[in-house]
């Protein structure tokens, strides 16, 4: 944002808020858009696709010595280098290693957008032309059949998702709705890297599994988010590893009715994942959530934070770094909402995979200051 409006030179920056969460933190607190410290950047050079890209574009440029490239390229960097010559795409000559295909520009199908090389093509059927790319990973969520598709300040209509062939067929799209898929979501916990107990909780950090299906999408007005219909999907279950925070709320949540408690741990999670991008430099779109009244391995009320993309990036683990503040803002947020019962502005979410539902504002705020007079 301060980059955006320092560009400008000697000027006048006008900020147009929109009814999202983060934006109406912002409205709120005009302090903390002015003077709170710029959010964290985040690189994560230990993710393995983002590392295995750049060791092919280095390969290109030259010959890889581990012992004397591991101070640049981090300690991984043989392990990676024998993985790309078992896939193929590098040789290993005299200790060095070099691409297979010397005149090959790898360069050209890393892309700067994404972590994952896979990806599914956007293309225009009405102009014969691709307009664009999504992750393979988020192309059920994003291109599935009957979705509208935002590009350019643009909307199209999905008319075909061909996930053999990695294809997203769309067309330009006049109508006056949008769509929100609704799909299931689950999380194994992989490897536990870090724990510590704070704010009345056990908070954790690791590795996950998520593992996620498309069941159906809704169609919503616009303006007003009316609800047209809901239409079923079938599309496969997708999954990848990725970096998570959780915490346990065992006798923090122990107060709570069953109907209450899953409504406010879901809410709760929402108002985390909406003010996480004011700690580390993300959007509410790279990062997901789960929240459950009894997860499978902890056995107790559990809420998962994941960052979006496979591998991760680094952004939960600067929500698990500054987990308390994090409470802090999330607690705020929803306090100072004036609706009762949630709204976009808080607690809804515009890329909930349960369509919002359900959602208690009043127990999920009920949560957050009990976490916080614990730790006081």
């Amino acid at each position: 944002m301060w980059g955006r409006a320092g560009r400008r030179g000697r000027g006048l920056a006008v900020y147009v808020a929109g009814d999202d969460a983060l934006d109406q933190f912002f409205c709120r607190h005009p302090d903390e858009f002015l003077d709170r410290p710029v959010e964290s950047a985040i690189l994560e050079y230990e993710n393995e696709q983002i590392h295995l890209s750049h060791l092919t574009c280095a390969a290109h440029e030259g010959p890889i010595n581990p012992d004397q490239d591991a101070v640049t390229l981090g300690p991984r960097v043989r392990a990676h280098c024998e993985a790309l010559v078992a896939a193929g795409v590098m040789v290993e000559r005299r200790g060095a290693f070099t691409l297979r295909a010397p005149e090959d520009f790898p360069a050209a199908r890393v892309s700067l957008r994404s972590a994952s090389p896979d990806s599914v093509s956007v293309i225009d059927v009405k102009q014969g032309e691709l307009i664009g790319t999504v992750e393979a990973a988020r192309a059920c969520s994003t291109v599935h059949d009957g979705a509208v598709y935002l590009h350019m300040g643009r909307s199209y209509s999905v008319s075909a998702l061909d996930l053999d062939r990695r294809e997203a067929l769309v067309e330009p799209f006049n109508g006056d709705w949008f769509t929100q898929p609704k799909q299931e979501t689950d999380t194994w916990i992989e490897q536990l890297q870090d724990s510590r107990q704070t704010l009345g909780v056990k908070l954790s950090f690791g590795r996950v599994v998520v593992s996620e299906q498309v069941l159906a999408y809704q169609r919503k007005r616009q303006p007003g988010n009316e609800v047209i219909d809901i239409n079923a999907l079938a599309l496969p279950r997708t999954s990848f590893t990725t970096q998570a925070l959780w915490f346990e709320l065992d006798e923090l949540a122990s107060g709570l009715p069953l109907d209450v408690l899953l409504g406010a741990l879901h809410a709760a999670e929402h108002a985390q994942i909406a003010v996480l991008p004011l700690l580390a430099m993300c959007d509410r779109w790279d990062i997901g959530g789960l929240s459950t009244n009894a997860h499978s391995q902890t056995g107790v009320p559990t809420i998962f934070i994941y960052d979006g993309h496979p591998g991760g990036v680094g952004i939960t683990r600067q929500g698990f770094l500054r987990f308390e503040q994090l409470v802090d803002d999330a607690r705020r947020l929803i306090a100072e909402c004036p609706c009762a019962e949630g709204c976009p502005s808080c607690v809804q979410s515009p890329k909930c995979g349960n369509l919002n539902e359900p959602l208690h504002k009043a127990g999920a705020l009920e949560l957050l200051n009990l976490m916080q007079a614990a730790g006081s």
